[in-house]
Order: C-alpha cells, then sequence, then structure tokens
C-alpha cells in the first residue's frame, strides 16, 4: 500500500480530537475527510457516495514510509545486577512451537545493534543454545540436538567462566524411550567476557537499534516460556537438578540469585513481577497470551484464577501487534456543528488512496434523533485483517466438489498489505498455529473500509460484510429520510444502558456477532426499560467478547464449543482479561434467542435466498409490518449480498433456546444447498443429514415480539438482509418491512 493508516480513536463527540497515523511511500498525500453513506461499488447498488466535508485538516502532507514491527516480549529495565559479566546460569521451562523457523532468543540482555551480552537461544536447527560475545570474543555452544516443537522443556544453561565450561541442559518433561532430545552435556570453551550494556533484558526477542536509532526486536520466539530465573554463577548439576524440580529459586545459587520472574500474577495486566526480591520487575509488550497452561498443568484445573501455579507460561509470538506506534500524521478536532454518522479520512497520493473510518457521535451525553444505530465495532475487529490462510480448512472445498471455483487470494493491494505485514484476525493462525486471541484498533485496518469486498462470498466473487456491509444501512436510512445517531459496542460498554435510553430505537448492524457481557446487560435493561430492538442481521450475539482490563483498543475472544477457525487447547478457555469463561454466550446461559428472538444455525457462501411468508404474518399484531408489500408469498429474491435477503448466516427461532413463546415467525428463508450446514455447537452425532437440502434446523426466521413497558423486537435473522434494502431504488418488500417497522418502534404506539 503507498498509504495506508489508522486512528487512535474509532468514536468521538464533536469538539474532541482525533489522531491519524498514516504511512506513505510517496513523497506527499492530500487528506480531507468525508461522510461515508453506500460503500459499495457494485453495479447492481446505487454505487459508492461519499460526501466531502470541509474542515482544517484539509491540504497536503510529506509522506513517510512507517512499518508494522510485530512481535510480543518481555522488556526488563537495565540495571548493574543484569550486566553479568562473567559466570553465569540462564533456566527457563520452554515450550516451543517453531524450532527450525529461524534463530530465536528466549532469555538475555543481548545488544543486536553490536552482537555483544548474552543470552539463551534456540538455534536455527532447533537445538537450545547459548551466546555470549564482546567486541573482540565470542562464544556460541548448542546441544547440538534438536528440540521438538509442542513440548514442554527444562532448559538451563550455566557458563563458568573459571573452568571455561559450558553445561547444556535440554530435558524434554516426558520422556520416552531412547529420547532424542534429551541432552545433558558439557563443553570447553575459550574465556569471554561479556561488556555492561545499557540494553533491557528481555524474553522472547532481543533489541537492536537503526540508524534512526529506533528500537527494534529481532530473533522472535514463538512458543511458551514458565518460569524464567537468572544467576550470576554457574550453578552445579545438583542445583540445576533441585531446580528441575521445583526447588525455590533462592535455595540455590549461594545469594547469587539475580532475578526469577512468575508469569501466575498479573494475568490482566502488562506487568511481570520478579520474585527474587531484587525487583526487576518486567513489562509485556504487544499483548502475548497469559493465563496460558505452564509446565505442571496435567488438567488439574481448568481457572487459572483458581490455581494460578499451573498456568505459569505466557505464550509469545513473533506476529503479536497490539499497538503499531505510528507516528502521528495529522490531528483533527471535529466540528462542534458535525452532525452524528459515519466519516473518514481519506488519504490519496498518487493513484493511491485509502480511508481511515470513524464515528462521530452526538454531543456528549445527547441525541440529536430518536434512532441509535449500534456500529457493531468489535465485530468489525475480530474480523480485522482477515487473511483466509486457516491451516486444515479447503475454501474451495467449502463449495463442494468439482465446483470448477478457484481460490485466489490475496488478490488486492489490501489483502496482500495485511498478509505481508502479518496482521491478523480473530479467525487466522499465528505463525506457529495457534488461535489468534486478541485484535486491536491501534493499526491498520485494511477490511474495516468502504469498497471493501469480503472475497470468499457469492461463491468467490467476493461481497461487502461488516463495516462496508453496514453502510448498505446507513445509505438506506438517508434515503428514506430517517434521522440516526452512531455509537460503537465500545462506547456500550463504557457508558452502560443509559447511553441506549436516549433513544426510541436501537438498530444493529448485519453482523453483531461479539459482545461483552456488559454489552448484554446493557441491551437487556434497555429492553426491560420498554427499548425497542431491530436486529437487522444475522449470527448476533454469539461469542463471549472482553476488552482489556487497562484500555478497550483490544479485544480479547477464546474459542471454543462453536462453529469456529480454531479453537483454544485445553485448559485455556478462560480469559486473561476479565477471569470470564470465554466460548459461546449460549454455553453460558445466555443464547441468543432470548435476547433478540433468533439466534445462529447455519452459514453458507455460495447464494442467498427470498424469505417465504407464515401464516403468523397475517396475525393482526403485526399488520403494521406487512402493509404495502406485496401479496405474493416470497419477497426478497434479490440483493447485493449473494443475490438475496435470507443468507451468509442466518440465524432461527428456538423456543428451548429462549424465543419468547408470543413471538411471532413472520417469514422464513429456507432451501439452502449443503455449501449451508447447521452449526457445529448442535450437531451431537455426525450423521450425513446437516446440509440445507435435508436439515429442517438450516433456515432463517424473522420475528416480531413485544416487550415490557411498550417495547418490542424485531430480527430478521440474516446477514444479507440489509444488502437488499437499495433494491428497485429502495421500493421493494425488504425495504417495505424495514421502513414500517423503524415508523413504529419511533412512534409512541
Amino acid at each position: 500500500m503507498k498509504v495506508v493508516g489508522y486512528a487512535n480513536k474509532l468514536s468521538l463527540h464533536p469538539g474532541e480530537n482525533i489522531d491519524f497515523m498514516v504511512s506513505c511511500q510517496n513523497d506527499n498525500y492530500h487528506a480531507d475527510i468525508v461522510r461515508l453513506i453506500h460503500g459499495d461499488t457494485s453495479q447492481d447498488g446505487p454505487g459508492f457516495k461519499e460526501e466531502y466535508v470541509k474542515t482544517h485538516i484539509d491540504g497536503e502532507y510529506k509522506g513517510k514510509f512507517q512499518e508494522i514491527r510485530n512481535g510480543s516480549y518481555v522488556t526488563v529495565p537495565d540495571a548493574e545486577e543484569l550486566n553479568i559479566t562473567e559466570s553465569l546460569t540462564i533456566q527457563a521451562w520452554i515450550y516451543p512451537t517453531t524450532t527450525k523457523l529461524r534463530e530465536q532468543t528466549i532469555l538475555g540482555k543481548w545488544s543486536g545493534s553490536d552482537s555483544v551480552g548474552y543470552r539463551m537461544i534456540i538455534t536455527e536447527n532447533g537445538c537450545l543454545g547459548l551466546t555470549c560475545a564482546n567486541s573482540k570474543t565470542s562464544l556460541r555452544v548448542s546441544s547440538n540436538v534438536p528440540m521438538r516443537d509442542g513440548v514442554w522443556y527444562f532448559a538451563a544453561i550455566s557458563y563458568d567462566a573459571d573452568k571455561q565450561q559450558v553445561a547444556i541442559y535440554q530435558i524434554p518433561l516426558t520422556i520416552w524411550p531412547n529420547e532424542p532430545s534429551l541432552v545433558e552435556t558439557k563443553t570447553d570453551v575459550e574465556f569471554v567476557k561479556t561488556p555492561k550494556t545499557d540494553v533491557p533484558f528481555m524474553m522472547a526477542a532481543h533489541s537492536y537499534t537503526n540508524k534512526s536509532s529506533e528500537f527494534l526486536i529481532d530473533s522472535k520466539y514463538n512458543g511458551k516460556i514458565d518460569s524464567p530465573k537468572i544467576y550470576s554463577c554457574a550453578l552445579t548439576k545438583d542445583e540445576v537438578y533441585r531446580l528441575k524440580n521445583e526447588a525455590p529459586a533462592n535455595e540455590v545459587g549461594d545469594g547469587n540469585l539475580v532475578s526469577a520472574w512468575t508469569f501466575t500474577t498479573n494475568f490482566s495486566k502488562s506487568e511481570v513481577d520478579d520474585i527474587s526480591g531484587n525487583g526487576h520487575n518486567g513489562r509485556v509488550i504487544n499483548r502475548p497470551y497469559r493465563g496460558m497452561t505452564g509446565h505442571l498443568w496435567r488438567g488439574q484445573e481448568q481457572n487459572y484464577k483458581i490455581a494460578p501455579e499451573l498456568y505459569g507460561a505466557i505464550h509469545f509470538h513473533d506476529d503479536h501487534l497490539d499497538d503499531a506506534e505510528w507516528e502521528v500524521g495529522f490531528k483533527l478536532k471535529v466540528p462542534e456543528n458535525l452532525r452524528s454518522g459515519v466519516y473518514a479520512a481519506r488519504l490519496k497520493s498518487n493513484d493511491a488512496e485509502d480511508y481511515i473510518p470513524f464515528f462521530v457521535r452526538p454531543p456528549i451525553k445527547t441525541s440529536t434523533a430518536p434512532i441509535l444505530f449500534l456500529v457493531p465495532t468489535n465485530s468489525y475487529l475480530a474480523y480485522a485483517n482477515f487473511h483466509w490462510n486457516t491451516p486444515g480448512i479447503d475454501y474451495e472445498g467449502l463449495f463442494g466438489e468439482d465446483t470448477g471455483i478457484k481460490w485466489d487470494h490475496p488478490a488486492t493491494d489490501p489483502d496482500r498489505y495485511m498478509v505481508d505485514n502479518k496482521l491478523r484476525s480473530l479467525y487466522d493462525r499465528h505463525t506457529d498455529g495457534s488461535g489468534v486471541a486478541h485484535s486491536s484498533r491501534l493499526r491498520p485496518i485494511l477490511n474495516m473500509r468502504p469498497k471493501y469486498i469480503f472475497p470468499l462470498l457469492d461463491n468467490m466473487k467476493g461481497a461487502p460484510h461488516q463495516f462496508n456491509a453496514d453502510l448498505h444501512l446507513t445509505d438506506w436510512l438517508e434515503q428514506m429520510g430517517h434521522e440516526f445517531d452512531v455509537a460503537t459496542d465500545e462506547d456500550l460498554h463504557l457508558e452502560g444502558a443509559d447511553l441506549l435510553r436516549r433513544y426510541q430505537v436501537v438498530v444493529s448492524g448485519s453482523h453483531p456477532e461479539y459482545w461483552t457481557g456488559e454489552m448484554l446487560d446493557y441491551l437487556e435493561e434497555y429492553l426491560v426499560d420498554g427499548g425497542r430492538h431491530m436486529y437487522l442481521g444475522g449470527n448476533g450475539y454469539y461469542w463471549v467478547t472482553s476488552y482489556g482490563t487497562d484500555s478497550t483498543h483490544s479485544i480479547e475472544v477464546r474459542r471454543h464449543r462453536g462453529t469456529e477457525a480454531w479453537e483454544a487447547a485445553p485448559g485455556e478457555y478462560y480469559h486473561q482479561s476479565t477471569g470470564e469463561l470465554g466460548g459461546l454466550w449460549r454455553f453460558r446461559g445466555r443464547p441468543p434467542q432470548q435476547l433478540v428472538g433468533v439466534g445462529f444455525t447455519s452459514q453458507g457462501f455460495d447464494t442467498s435466498n427470498p424469505y417465504r411468508k407464515s401464516e403468523e404474518s397475517k396475525d393482526p399484531r403485526v399488520s403494521f409490518i406487512m402493509e404495502g408489500v406485496d401479496e405474493g408469498e416470497e419477497f426478497g429474491d434479490y440483493g447485493l449480498v449473494q443475490g438475496g435477503a435470507g443468507g451468509f448466516e442466518i440465524d432461527r427461532a428456538d423456543i428451548e433456546l429462549g424465543t419468547p413463546p408470543h413471538a411471532l415467525v413472520l417469514a422464513t428463508t429456507d432451501g439452502f444447498s449443503d455449501v449451508y450446514q447447521h452449526v457445529i455447537e448442535e450437531v451431537l452425532l455426525n450423521d450425513g443429514l446437516q446440509g440445507g437440502t435435508v436439515n429442517p434446523l438450516v433456515r432463517g426466521d424473522m420475528v416480531y415480539y413485544e416487550g415490557p413497558n411498550n417495547g418490542a423486537v424485531f430480527s430478521t435473522g440474516s446477514i444479507s438482509w440489509c444488502g437488499s434494502l437499495s433494491h428497485n431504488n429502495y421500493n421493494n418488500d425488504v425495504s417495505k418491512i424495514t421502513n414500517n417497522v423503524l415508523k413504529r418502534f419511533v412512534s409512541e404506539e
């Protein structure tokens, strides 16, 4: 991407400031602000719509290329005691996951700029090793026996400067007969005195500086580290084995313990405690995974809060990214009179462009319209920079055999940028194959853009999804003359039900899948108080989601027991951010049917279908919904998302799962191909009867029901719904039904 960027906020009020971070490979770029109306460029729709907004930031800016610098690690500030110049021992339990990838630093105080210091490493051949060096001489010793991926090892290396000898202990936790990776060896070496350096002590990487004196990291490690320690002496074999047998760190080494770090505290925070008493506390960078099973875990407990001693590991990755930390390109103070809506900083440089979306809310603690569009930003983050590279998934095979469909990805500049820079979504996997559980907004998000097409949809021809698909809705609201405000998931989580109570009706996006428990509570409160909700999507209110305790710029999801791209490892289902059980809300007693009458039942990426009216659509209670709708049985056989109003991901009503008994199912979309499969969480026995051609649960239901205090809920049960609103110049049954409900919900009736 010749020009690309991100903002430090997703939403803000008039009069507040927002920073835009920009990378530009050309000499200059132009920036201005636009209001985004319709982002879909399809010839079958109304086309791309934006409206220029004059602001003080209009103009040319000097271009500067800025890199994505991934990788999680621990950094410990430089200290005199950590500048060990002669004998030392480094010890940790390690669980490497990419031993053959490259040389990787496990622990040490190493300056990559001039290659001096000391560090425990995994060599490029996958062997445990030690490097010590000064400006003139160096030593490098390894076990010469590769370790295996996904195995716990007791790793210890002692360097005895007096005896000029290095001892290496590479001992797997489980030792098989003739274990090939077990090593206990001593090697004679030349004496090397390591110099004092001002670099930090680091875990899972080492530091260096470039020509611009920027702090950078190298030799990034993939895997877990548990209970790291360092001594300023060479421990004896007996002392090393006492550590292996879990002796307290301060009971060996004759007072030469420098640091012993524990990862069994501060699970939700960035601090790492040194329990040696020497105060060399560290800080985790780029939010590696905590609350992870350590070398002592044998399935005794699933919750790290109950048995933290079993969860002594941090899982590091070379592609973690919590904050890109780019320099600010320009700052915008939102004009006081700017209406609430969806906006973007528009960047142009020669023939390159990018849009950085943001959401302007009404003035603080006010509303300027009766309708709130609750922007599903958690879901935008979950899908942020989706790679489509999940191992084990045959994307062409999702459509059946011999279809002729070919997967060509990445095929566009945005998609290539995501892949090349290892920008992961919660549907991707890390370099070592483990699932991505964190997603941050403080980085470029190339698929949260107008004009972006989700490549898998519509038999791999592509269609809008998430942000760009939700512009179908905002365009329709404007076209129909409905005044509306916007707020984000993050805003609701922070401000509570009072935010919703300012509005007659709250309208969802097309795919509000990721909700925190607090958000569910607040929507429930709003509905009990008489609020009205239009759920105009599918697969909503599904995954347990949490924010970090220190900031809401990143979300966390630990997947298990759902329809999913990966699954958390056993014992790692609890969120590090909140300590709550992850997975599906339904398995915590909160299925979507209880909240909005319908819940996820199937997905398919080939075509969407029309709806078929039910007898309940003739009930006098819902006569206002069907007013002006054609008398035919079906509607919605058109649309910009796979050609119909019902599809992509669909939800059904189910009394057993909580659909209110008085709810009316007004219409159903069904008759899908076997590309649509019944959701995994409801399949208890594989029987070959789960496809759309045979399973009656593969359907989407349109539901309406009244709530307490004159409240009500209307749900469409389909992601594709909003893509049909603009058909025939907005004059169609999907548009009429949506408009009828919205007008009634806005009214006092």
